[in-house]
């Protein structure tokens, strides 16, 4: 599908739950996805209702792909670029929800979760969904509730809310 991507994408059966879990939250939101690969959840989203959705991805052979995907999808955003610099230039954006499925075993979940708490990516009660191997437990940040977890294989996705 993705030839020498390295690419991991989100098997169907997880995406399903994580937007069961998340339900209407996905109307009418603004969403980021970073580490975007494909952009299923991102689409996925756009499918669900969500309003906007803007995807982050650096590597070019997977971006040509993921820009296939997106080709005719009204309120899509691409960015090419690393993460850790992307998500500086997104400050203060504000989305309802932020998914990141960083490459597991790399240190890049705990700083992810940093880096989009930092530059205030969620609005008040916005979500950040991260999917992330068994050995790469994040912390919830202060001012964030951890709300659910759920297991998929070696895969986990933890859900976290912005508190008022």
């Amino acid at each position: 599908m993705y030839p020498r991507s390295g690419l991991r994408p989100t098997k169907s059966i997880t995406r399903q739950a994580i937007f069961n879990i998340l339900g209407d939250e996905v109307l009418d939101a603004r969403v980021c996805d970073l580490f975007a690969g494909g952009g299923a959840l991102g689409l996925e989203a756009m499918a669900r209702g969500a309003r906007e959705a803007v995807f982050v991805e650096m590597s070019p052979v997977v971006l040509r792909y993921l820009r296939e995907n997106v080709a005719g999808v009204e309120g899509v955003k691409v960015i090419r670029g690393d993460v850790r610099r992307v998500v500086r230039r997104l400050a203060g954006s504000e989305f309802d929800i932020v998914f990141a499925d960083p490459p597991y075993e790399q240190g890049l979940v705990a700083e992810t979760l940093n880096l989009v708490v930092r530059y205030g990516l969620v609005k008040v009660d916005g979500w950040v969904v991260i999917e992330h191997g068994e050995g790469e437990e994040p912390v919830t940040p202060g001012g964030w509730m951890r709300v659910k977890q759920v297991r998929y294989g070696e895969s986990r996705v933890t859900f976290f809310r912005r508190c008022k």
